[in-house]
């Protein structure tokens, strides 16, 4: 018998990849351990999307190759986004790793195991690949479980570098979702997390006639009598009136949408190229926005160009109060993307100064929403 200990680190996609990854493998040969000094192997599952996240693997990579150095017979491999973007940076900075492999190996897990030998080695590399079907381990809490949509993206927002990695667009067939939600709800799921890169671009690539995010939802409530769907990474330029319609009236879907804006400003989205300005993310927020519904975003500070004036714009939305949930990041330079090249680059430390006061107008309002219910029910 094999043991595996499998560490996910980055979004809940990567985390699906993970859960299959297991799904496919475990059974009679392979079982899952409890902790790395109980394992024969560790998976690393990594995350490339921005230099923190690349910094986060960097350090459970290490973390893992000092059970390693106590353990010699452990075998150490890295998986997943920063695997697939840049195997040789991750093999050259760790030569202490078996294996460095690509998103092409989860159909491949078990012969790739078995593969791994006294030579570091690569495979999964720039392979086509998922959304994979198939079984999945769930290891989230018993109450939820994410269910993906699609892989890639189309979108080519001039900072990101999720094309680069995961390719464009591929939706599921409306059939294979179908089914994995009734197969989630027989495992005991209370709630589905409908996940995607662009989960309102979902259907686009299929070209059937009357498939998109809208009908795709109704048909899920219809076969599964799960009493909340939720919908995380809605893009401003494709959430439509009937998806914001049934988020207003079917009882079964959360009151809540993730909805990643990343600006306000009309010139940044513009260099962005997030195909919106900023009047549609007020748009959206106005025709969403009430006291029994929750919009959670994200914001990108010092983006190339991004003036005074633009950063003061985001941060006056954040104060307004328009969300109650709020992510900022600062921008990561990334190899390969459109913003890499762009003239008038904001200083590193601006740019997460811009975070940090987005993140503290908007810790002022969690606070004062929380004790605006104190003594309440």
């Amino acid at each position: 018998m094999i043991t595996i200990f499998m560490a996910s680190l980055g979004c809940a996609k990567n985390l699906v990849d993970a859960e299959t990854m297991l799904g496919e493998t475990l059974g009679d040969e392979f079982a899952l351990a409890v902790s790395p000094d109980a394992a024969d192997v560790v998976i690393i599952n990594t995350c490339g999307f921005i230099q923190d996240a690349r910094d986060e693997a960097r350090a459970v990579i290490g973390e893992y190759l000092q059970v390693k150095a106590r353990r010699p017979h452990l075998k150490v491999v890295a998986t997943g986004c920063w695997a697939e973007r840049d195997p040789d940076t991750v093999m050259a900075e760790f030569p202490a790793l078996d294996a460095v492999w690509g998103l092409g190996i989860p159909s491949a897990l078990a012969d790739a195991i078995r593969a791994l030998g006294p030579t570091p080695g690569r495979a999964g590399i720039g392979e086509a690949c998922g959304p994979r079907e198939g079984a999945r381990l769930v290891t989230t809490l018993p109450s939820f479980a994410y269910l993906r949509l699609s892989d890639g993206c189309d979108n080519r927002c001039h900072y990101c570098a999720i094309p680069l990695i995961r390719g464009g667009l591929r939706s599921r067939e409306p059939g294979a979702i179908l089914d994995e939600a009734r197969s989630l709800e027989q495992q005991g799921a209370r709630e589905l997390v409908l996940i995607s890169q662009d989960t309102t671009a979902y259907g686009n690539d299929l070209n059937h006639p009357g498939v998109g995010l809208a009908a795709l939802v109704r048909d899920i409530l219809e076969a599964v009598r799960i009493p909340r769907i939720r919908i995380l990474y809605a893009h401003p330029a494709h959430l439509d009136d009937e998806v914001m319609a049934l988020l207003k009236s079917e009882p079964r879907l959360c009151r809540y949408l993730d909805l990643p804006i990343q600006h306000i400003a009309d010139g940044v989205l513009k260099n962005m190229n997030r195909g919106y300005a900023g009047d549609r993310v007020r748009e959206i927020i106005e025709r969403l926005s009430g006291d029994d519904f929750t919009l959670r975003t994200t914001i990108l500070a010092g983006f190339p160009g991004e003036t005074e004036d633009d950063f003061r714009q985001a941060l006056h939305l954040v104060e307004s109060g328009a969300f109650r949930h709020v992510g900022a990041f600062a921008y990561s330079p990334e190899p390969g993307t459109p913003a890499f090249s762009m003239p008038n680059p904001v200083p590193a430390e601006v740019a997460a100064e811009r975070r940090d006061a987005i993140l503290a107008a908007q810790a002022a309002i969690a606070f004062a929403r929380l004790d605006s219910r104190v003594g309440g029910v």
